[in-house]
């Protein structure tokens, strides 16, 4: 099944938690869709990789290579810079804190979605191309596996 992206909304919400565990609970009327999202970028991760070489005169010279620890990919969402937005008001406010915040991608379906808590790393103002308007970037790290 293929999942259209075109129309998604991106939401957060005003729930900062220190230490995000169990299933995410945030009730319906908390979420602030962000604004003029106009890229959404990943979720998913990566596992390091733990190599082993060892002399044993076997034909593969002794390599071994095995999955090490996982780490979630940092998310990159770029967005129609808007001060008055209240999504991105709320996303300025995530930024500046140390804790992790809900986010929601809501498919064009209005029904499939994806949670995370993510803590905001970065944001800025990106000026582009001069025949274009400004924009913001903000890199969203999960602190929590996302639910399907």
């Amino acid at each position: 099944m293929l999942f259209p992206v075109a129309g998604s909304r991106l939401f957060i919400a005003d729930e900062p938690v220190e230490s995000p565990r169990g299933p995410m609970m945030v009730p319906a009327d908390a979420w602030v869709e962000i604004g003029e999202t106009e890229a959404l970028g990943t979720l998913g991760g990566r596992y390091e990789l733990q190599e082993a070489h060892y002399m044993d005169g076997s034909a593969d010279g002794g390599y071994a290579a095995v999955k090490g620890v996982h780490s979630p990919n940092t998310m990159q969402i770029v967005l129609g810079l808007d001060y008055t937005d209240p999504g991105q008001i709320l996303l300025s406010k995530a930024y500046r804190s140390r804790d992790a915040f809900p986010f929601r991608l809501l498919l064009p379906d209005g029904v499939t979605d994806r949670q995370w808590y993510a803590l905001v790393l970065s944001i800025g103002e990106v000026f582009d191309a001069a025949n274009n308007v400004m924009r913001m970037q903000a890199d969203l790290h999960p602190a929590q596996s996302f639910q399907r």
